[in-house]
């Protein structure tokens, strides 16, 4: 038996209540070492993770860059073969495009050969007499000229797209267009360039054998021209669709019937008369402007308007005085009954 001395009770229990609050005091410290060990652990293994997550979309994107510059030296070795193909395509296209330039050069020539082996010369006009005359609208033009050319037929041919070219190589002399043929004589003025117009002389026109349009001519027009033309066809023959029209000018199926311009005369009061109605037509607008009433109309406003009718007078009077000095003659058609044309001739005949 061990003694015990009751008067060492307080102590002993002062002694292991000390024990007890020191044991519980380590035993809350490592409760709490533990916690923080447990969450640098899931730290630590969060931050594995993510590691291996990151090493394994380094592979991953490791693995899908060397798919890409395979593809890209596969894709550089196809567009070298490409770019080859294509420099070869382009040299062979525009020999294509030389050699039907220089047919159809070819062709144009042996047209003016046989156009003029068929006609005897004619004298050449002079140079001034060979100047544009600029206007916009032909009929405007018409309404401006003398009464005394009411019964010539006037035959207004517009520039490509609106119409085939014609070929012509001067003022007063033969060639010849891609249109039908037409009944007697009549005056020709043909658009040069955009609202540039030439009175090219009187002519007649008829069929020119062997001589339709090649297919190396048809390829040397522009895109724009080709559609208009197979739009017009298409449109004066409805059972026709102009993508099915154009098909067939390009296989060849297909030709435009040429026809010779014969060069008869050339009228150098129609040349003057046309020259003073298109100065007429631009000036038309100015003198209306000025002539419309309007409040508080400027003096020096009218004064301008009468100067310039007083150009136009005596523009008209020059123009009068001239042609009675050349004392040239207008060659009339006595089968023609009919009034000026308004429109320009877009009858197209196709041989199959």
């Amino acid at each position: 038996m061990i003694p015990i001395d009751a008067s060492l009770a307080p102590e002993l229990v002062e002694f292991w209540a000390k024990k007890y609050k020191e044991t519980k005091e380590e035993l809350d410290d490592l409760k709490t070492l533990v916690t923080c060990k447990v969450s640098e652990r899931d730290e630590i293994l969060e931050t594995v993770r993510s590691i291996k997550n990151a090493v394994d979309d380094e592979a991953s994107l490791r693995q899908k860059l060397e798919v890409a510059i395979k593809e890209k030296e596969e894709l550089a070795s196809r567009l070298a073969r490409l770019e080859a193909e294509q420099s070869v395509l382009s040299r062979q296209a525009q020999l294509s495009v030389m050699q039907a330039r220089a047919l159809a050069k070819e062709a144009t020539e042996q047209r003016h050969l046989a156009v003029s082996q068929q006609f005897p010369a004619v004298q050449s006009v002079e140079h001034s007499e060979q100047a544009t005359v600029t206007f916009t609208d032909y009929k405007t033009i018409i309404r401006h000229l003398p009464s005394q050319f009411s019964q010539h037929r006037l035959q207004f041919v517009t520039s490509p797209p609106a119409s085939l070219p014609l070929c012509v190589p001067a003022c007063g002399q033969h060639g010849f267009w891609f249109y039908a043929p037409s009944i007697g004589p009549f005056q020709l003025i043909a658009e040069m360039r955009q609202n540039e117009w030439s009175y090219l002389g009187q002519y007649v026109s008829a069929p020119l054998a062997n001589a339709e349009m090649k297919l190396s001519e048809w390829v040397s027009l522009d895109e724009e021209t080709k559609m208009a033309h197979c739009s017009r066809f298409a449109a004066l023959n409805p059972r026709e669709d102009r993508h099915l029209v154009r098909r067939r000018y390009d296989a060849g199926e297909w030709k435009i019937t040429c026809c010779s311009l014969q060069c008869v005369g050339y009228d150098k009061l129609l040349y003057e008369a046309l020259r003073i109605a298109a100065q007429k037509s631009r000036l038309q607008p100015m003198l209306q402007e000025q002539q419309t009433p309007v409040p508080n109309v400027r003096p020096r406003t009218r004064a301008q308007a009468r100067q310039l009718q007083e150009a136009a007078d005596a523009s008209e009077e020059r123009a009068k005085n001239k042609r009675s000095s050349c004392g040239g003659s207008l060659v009339q058609s006595k089968m023609l009954s009919k009034k000026v044309r308004l429109s320009p001739k877009i009858i197209l005949k196709l041989e199959s």
